[in-house]
């Protein structure tokens, strides 16, 4: 089946490419191109002031000159759609910087006038740092932190707050869970801090936005060649034109087989993003897209800790704490867990994406602009994975101590459907405050599944398990040989849960422009959300009723009925509020207060108890101060101070209940990017920020007596994180042309953190250099090398909890050729 649909992606795109290369008669190769403005940045075109110089590269492109008049009518113009349907995200891109956005405030905002901290990975400089996955991208974001994801998905901390759920994919949710590609993206926005008011729940320490190609009317004929260390195969191809003055089309695809670092590993991914522009009238465009992306993958979860707990198996946690454990001295490359039959059959995770994108506009003569966006997305994930499930015991076992080896597959498909109306209207109440109304509506409905089973082990001596009867979910590894052969199959069902949520929410927001000096934000969402969650979980604990009545045990605790049906309503307000100073035109501080909230199923919503019902939706509160500087069109300096508190957040103290603790996170963000000279870009932050438990007392003291929650660190946030980017143009040095020689070079730098709320282990903090070179070939050829990790260090990039550490790659390398044709 896979090959069938390879072979049939590649009958698409020789289709389309032949289609292309010969132009219709009607096309308008030859007509006069009128003047076209494109990612506007002003907030409003009548009052946009005219850019200032800035050398050989402008900070917004403009494209030709104004047609020729004659005695002939002006044919229609060049296909050229506007700058909203193409540009939900940044605007105003050269190089690394960007001067707008429309991601922020569904309005096209600059960058300087938007009450919050954003990071854009521009195209260029995720292409010039060899960033092709999105956890690559998000490496050199200041504040974000990518933890391990269980070996099978993207998973980030913002701000403190652990999230799988907090993408978009151009402004509309695409929370599943899987690793996503950049083949097919223009570029990546982290918006930091609550934005429930244009994206709804969650979100509460932020957002990642992907921002994909377009069908937008430019010639385009790009493939791409990677190879590399460890493996690395890849291949994509970009493909574009307008066909008439009415339409264009574009085809993005891509192919990857590659293996890495760790032992076992493979992963095959590909995909194919066929999109069409259509404009039925001259201010009316619409936009239609769909995907279809696959990835297999072998599933690791790393390495285990080990120190204190290490020494017994009943070490209390709590007195852990003050003599913490650390990753386990193991190889890189060691794999932890089962290989039989083979390491891939019970090691894999595996995606398969179908999504169809539509979005229409259209802008009234008298300046109303109306936008619809649809997406319908089904997402078939499958997983399973053996892995560490405790930490290393010294004493236990044969020489050099053992630890357990626990395993499960795991279902969790889902599919969305999610529909935006947005109304936006400028007008001026008197010469000197603006006005830009905006109101929206959002519905959506999620139909989501949650099906685990667990791993039964055999021995050596057996055959193989054909069931779970008797045979154990976990297994004994000897630390110093912890890759077993061990018969093994995954067994009855442990879990089978099932949700459908329906959301519908209204918007409204007005940026108040009171002279130039001063910009108000100001705005409320309301959100509906209605889960219907049924489950059903095996084995049952011990006092619990099959028919889904709470019951009570001998010792008198009650315990959640399991077989159950449970619905959750929530009627949520969010408001946002934001003042902005500007006392000249390039320099601007800011005031920011911001609400989000999240119902206690969680952010992916699939765990649902009648003791988790019982709980008050999540709420994060943000409170911000910043200033941004637009020191050159081409150069941006941004810094903000933040605190973010997290309200009702549950803990889980055994299997079936659990309790809500708070936390705050505070911390600070500085930001320079942009072009410093012509031959001179960088990419520059550091984070600085605390984020910690502040009435983790409500947690009962009989899950341990010795831990004590409140002022535990939460997991994975470094306190402080620095990374730095540059790109050098040294064409001059070698008396060659601009841009045909270059080199860069960067640094990442994480401080320590914790995995886990408990803080009994800590992963250490590290130092990594990268770089790579540059080299025109010819003038629609190019050639790069990325080195990542030039020094070689040894440091573990990423954690899923504290027995689930994942090393970091060793010197690697890649090699990029781009072939324009």
């Amino acid at each position: 089946m896979r090959k069938k649909l390879m072979n049939g992606s590649g009958l698409a795109l020789g289709a389309l490419t032949a289609a292309l290369a010969c132009p219709p008669p009607f096309a308008f190769a030859q007509q006069a191109l009128p003047t076209i403005e494109v990612g506007r940045v002003s907030k409003r075109v009548a009052h946009a002031p005219a850019p200032r110089a800035a050398g050989p590269v402008r900070a917004a492109p403009v494209v030709a000159a104004a047609p020729a008049t004659g005695s002939q009518p002006a044919a229609p113009g060049p296909f050229v759609p506007s700058e909203q349907v193409l540009g939900n995200g940044p605007s105003g891109v050269v190089g690394y910087v960007a001067r707008g956005t429309s991601t922020a405030t569904k309005t096209n905002t600059p960058i300087i006038d938007i009450p919050q901290s954003i990071t854009i990975l521009t195209k260029q400089q995720l292409d010039d740092r060899a960033s092709y996955s999105l956890d690559q991208a998000l490496t050199y974001v200041p504040g974000v932190t990518v933890t391990g994801g269980e070996g099978n998905k993207d998973a980030v901390t913002i701000r403190g707050q652990s999230t799988s759920a907090d993408f978009y994919r151009d402004g509309i949710r695409d929370d599943a869970e899987y690793y996503r590609d950049l083949y097919n993206i223009q570029a990546v926005e982290v918006l930091k801090g609550p934005s429930a008011l244009t994206f709804g729940r969650g979100g509460g320490g932020g957002i990642i936005n992907r921002v994909t190609k377009k069908a937008d009317g430019e010639t385009i004929r790009n493939l791409e060649v990677v190879g590399g260390s460890f493996g690395k195969r890849r291949v994509t191809a970009d493909i574009g034109q307008a066909v008439s003055d009415t339409l264009a089309l574009r085809l993005n695809a891509l192919y990857e087989k590659s293996e890495g670092y760790r032992s076992y590993f493979q992963m095959e991914r590909y995909g194919v993003n066929p999109t069409l522009t259509w404009k039925p009238l001259e201010k009316t465009f619409v936009t239609l897209s769909y995907e279809h992306y696959h990835d297999r993958r072998f599933n690791d979860r790393g390495i285990p800790s080990i120190g204190a707990p290490s020494f017994t198996e009943g070490f209390p946690a709590g007195l852990a704490s003050f003599v913490p454990g650390y990753p386990a001295p193991a190889p890189y490359y060691q794999f932890f867990g089962n290989t039989f039959p083979t390491a891939r059959t019970n090691n894999f995770a595996r995606v398969d994406v179908n999504l169809v994108d539509l979005n229409m506009e259209h802008k009234t003569d008298f300046g109303l602009e109306i936008r619809n966006h649809t997406m319908l997305a089904s997402y078939r994930k499958r997983y399973a994975n053996t892995f560490p499930g405790e930490n290393v015991l010294l004493f236990e076992g044969p020489p050099g101590g053992q630890m357990e080896i626990e395993g499960y597959v795991h279902n969790t498909p889902r599919t969305n459907i999610f529909n935006q109306t947005d109304l936006v209207y400028r007008f001026d109440m008197t010469p000197e405050i603006k006005h830009t109304l905006l109101a929206g509506a959002e519905i959506g409905n999620q139909r989501s599944a949650s099906e685990r089973n667990l791993s039964c082990f055999g021995t050596p001596e057996t055959n193989l398990v054909v069931n779970c009867d008797g045979s154990a979910t976990a297994v004994d590894a000897p630390f110093l040989s912890p890759t077993l052969y061990l018969p093994m199959v995954y067994g009855d069902g442990r879990e089978r849960r099932y949700t459908n949520l329906d959301v519908a929410s209204g918007y409204v927001q007005d940026q108040i422009a009171i002279t130039k000096y001063i910009d108000i934000l100001a705005g409320v969402r309301f959100d509906h959300f209605d889960l219907t969650f049924t489950g059903a979980d095996f084995p049952l604990p011990p006092g619990a009723d099959p028919n889904g009545q709470a019951a009570e045990t001998a010792e008198g605790e009650i315990v959640d009925p399991i077989n159950q049906t449970i619905r959750s309503v929530a009627n949520k307000w969010s408001p946002r509020l934001g003042v902005v100073v500007k006392p000249i035109e390039d320099l601007s501080g800011y005031f920011a207060y911001s609400r989000s909230f999240l119902p206690a199923s969680s952010d992916q919503f699939v765990v649902l108890t009648p003791s988790l019902a019982a709980l008050q939706p999540q709420g994060f509160a943000n409170l911000e101060v910043g200033v941004k500087y637009q020191i050159t069109p081409r150069l941006l300096l941004t810094g903000a101070l933040y605190q973010l508190d997290r309200s009702n957040q549950p803990v889980t103290v055994n299997a079936f209940n659990a309790v809500a603790v708070n936390t705050r996170t505070r911390g600070g963000e500085i930001g320079l990017v942009g072009y410093v000279t012509d031959q001179w870009q960088v990419s520059l932050g550091y984070g600085i920020q605390s984020a910690r438990v502040l009435n983790g007392n409500n947690v009962p003291s009989e899950v341990d007596p010795w831990l004590i929650y409140t002022g535990k660190v939460t997991p994975n946030v470094p306190r402080n994180t620095f990374s730095y980017w540059n790109k050098l143009d040294v064409s001059s040095f070698f008396d060659a042309e601009p841009g045909v020689l270059g080199l860069g070079a960067g640094v990442i730098y994480n401080a320590k953190f914790y995995p886990a709320i408990d803080n009994t282990v800590i992963v250490p903090g590290y130092a990594r250099v990268d770089g790579a070179a540059y080299v025109k070939l010819s003038k629609n050829v190019t050639a790069q090398l990325n080195v990542e990790n030039l020094a070689g260090a040894h440091y573990f990039v990423a954690a899923t909890n504290n027995n689930n550490i994942m090393p970091g790659a060793p010197r690697s390398a890649i090699v990029t050729v781009n072939a324009k044709f």
